[in-house]
């Protein structure tokens, strides 16, 4: 992903070459680390097109005939981990993960993890939308997610068949998206893909749905509902999902992430959304921060530098200065 993502202007990637060498050094800093072989690099042609917004980097790609692998040794000096969610617009690819393959036609998609290895094939020219986001992002159990990597999502079955062309038309309009807008997308966004992967895993185990992914679901769920109720914290969780507060920090444990950080992160991130949201403009910053659960207005604003790096003021200055039309 870029260095330091940010939801403006400076988030966009936009590269046209025919250097492989340069293609080489886009494809690592734009998304993670990968290796890249071209059986015929002096005739390579590559282009991207992207940008990130909320931490979520939508991407258009049209290379040349070529691979992509993400070794182990990548993978131990990286510091994040993503899911990369692939949907073939041309040619043929194959998505080699633990162990299994796929072979993704145009309008299909295929997921994969940039925490363990993988291969990418294309043995002629592609063209694909890539969407690439944190781990933290999918309201779906990562154990129960891993069931899915390097699996055929065919584009014309099931919610495959709406999110495809969904994704091909967001992608193309993403770089005009103003600041509160374009979180709004993310989120639905990332809606749509755990309810379409939540789908997936449904109709992989013969429509009955796990009791651990039940559960998850269910937590996430009653999280999204009662994010601006101040009290709400692991014992209400736990109660209204029938499970000791012990067993529920052990779920999110297993996420690789606690309850309070979970909370935390959905909060700021609607927190976010509403600072750059011109109709909004006349609540106080303390208003908005307070609907979303962080009612001590000097933990929030010391919560806020420490997760985004400035002020919320600075953050809604800048955020409401990119909205405004150009006189």
């Amino acid at each position: 992903m870029p260095s330091q993502p940010d939801d403006g202007a400076r988030g966009a990637v936009r590269v046209r070459t025919r250097s492989f060498l340069q293609w080489q050094q886009v494809v690592s800093g734009s998304f993670v680390p990968l290796e890249v072989d071209s059986a015929d690099p002096d005739s390579f042609d590559a282009r991207l097109n992207g940008r990130v917004l909320e931490n979520v980097f939508f991407s258009e790609i049209g290379v040349s005939a070529h691979r992509v692998t993400r070794t182990q040794e990548l993978i131990d000096a990286s510091s994040q981990m993503f899911y990369k969610l692939t949907l073939q617009l041309q040619g043929t690819a194959l998505l080699v993960q633990d162990g299994k393959e796929a072979v993704l036609h145009p309008g299909d998609i295929g997921l994969y993890d940039t925490s363990r290895p993988y291969t990418l094939t294309f043995d002629d020219p592609m063209h694909a939308v890539v969407v690439m986001f944190p781990h933290s992002a999918l309201d779906v159990d990562s154990h129960e997610v891993g069931k899915l990597t390097a699996v055929r999502l065919a584009g014309d079955d099931g919610l495959a068949r709406a999110v495809s062309p969904f994704l091909r038309e967001l992608t193309r309009t993403v770089g005009d998206l103003d600041g509160s807008t374009g979180l709004r997308v993310v989120h639905n966004t990332m809606d749509v893909i755990s309810t379409m992967l939540a789908g997936e895993l449904i109709r992989l185990s013969g429509n009955a749905r796990d009791r651990s992914g039940e559960l998850l679901h269910s937590i996430h769920e009653y999280i999204s509902r009662n994010l601006s109720d101040p009290e709400l914290g692991p014992q209400s969780i736990a109660a209204a999902n029938f499970i000791s507060a012990r067993y529920l920090q052990q779920i999110f444990h297993k996420q690789g992430t606690t309850i309070s950080q979970w909370i935390r992160e959905r909060r700021m991130s609607y927190v976010r959304r509403d600072l750059r949201d011109p109709r909004l403009g006349h609540l106080a910053i303390s208003q908005i921060a307070a609907s979303w659960g962080f009612v001590n207005p000097a933990h929030f604003s010391k919560a806020f530098r420490a997760d985004v790096g400035e002020t919320a003021s600075e953050f809604r200055a800048r955020g409401l200065a990119s909205a405004t039309p150009a006189r």
